[in-house]
């Protein structure tokens, strides 16, 4: 897919007035980004694109941890950290798309921090096009990462499901099955505490049919227990094999 399809994907969804009346500078260059988005096109191939199966070139395809999805640097199938102490016990794979740099931190923070929702569409394009790029994600439902209680009513709106629901028009399955009742903020806790912080608080809804294979959907991984308490609650109600897939990795 050329990268000219990429903004057009996007502008055809809905996109709020007062963004499209109001220039729009780059988060990365600073430069007009001639879009409704704040990131222009030459930033999204620099910062975004190349990580893309849209674009990136075959020969320069970066090798990946098959279990945490990090890039490797001489390693084979697994990194050092996988090889010596595992990030996942429940989690069979991850597929993460950006680094989160210093330069995509600002973007994220546009878009959670600053509300500017019409980049919901650019990063739910970004796990469309990786998606159908994969045979081996064809057979997998779709399921949100729940957001912690009170988030929706205290910011209006939760940045998964704005993605999920555009990912839903295109036809991908998308199970609401799993629900969060409790624990702080996961920013604000180390690694051991955030899985102590999640341990009895997610939970497969009553009555909800589970799919064979759930492919968990999120924003940002860091230490990885959200995903990991997922899918292991996942995997303890039925499902056979929990892999995921999140926008950024730190």
């Amino acid at each position: 897919m050329k990268l000219e399809n990429v903004f057009p994907f996007v502008s055809s969804l809905t996109v709020p007035a007062s963004v499209l009346l109001s220039p729009q500078l780059c988060v990365y260059c600073g430069c007009l980004s001639q879009s409704p988005y704040p990131l222009c096109r030459a930033c999204f191939r620099q910062h975004l694109g190349t990580m893309l199966p849209a674009f990136a070139e075959k020969d320069t395809t970066e090798s990946r941890c098959v279990l945490c999805g990090r890039p490797l640097v001489s390693e084979q199938e697994l990194c050092a950290a996988c090889r010596t102490a595992p990030v996942f016990s429940g989690l069979d794979s991850l597929y993460p798309l950006f680094h989160y740099s210093q330069e995509n931190s600002h973007l994220v923070s546009c878009w959670k921090t600053k509300g500017q929702r019409v980049l919901s569409a650019l990063f739910a394009w970004c796990i469309l096009t990786t998606i159908r790029s994969r045979p081996d994600f064809a057979s997998y439902t779709l399921v949100p990462v729940p957001p912690r209680p009170g988030k929706v009513r205290q910011k209006g709106w939760d940045q998964i499901e704005d993605i999920v629901r555009l990912l839903e028009k295109t036809g991908l399955n998308v199970y609401r099955c799993l629900e969060r009742t409790g624990g702080l903020q996961q920013k604000m806790l180390g690694r051991a505490a955030r899985s102590l912080n999640l341990k009895g608080y997610i939970s497969v809804k009553r009555g909800f049919p589970l799919p064979e294979k759930a492919l968990l959907i999120d924003d940002l991984c860091t230490t990885g227990a959200t995903l990991d308490a997922c899918a292991a609650e996942l995997k303890n109600s039925g499902c056979s094999t929990v892999s995921g897939i999140t926008l950024f990795y730190d």
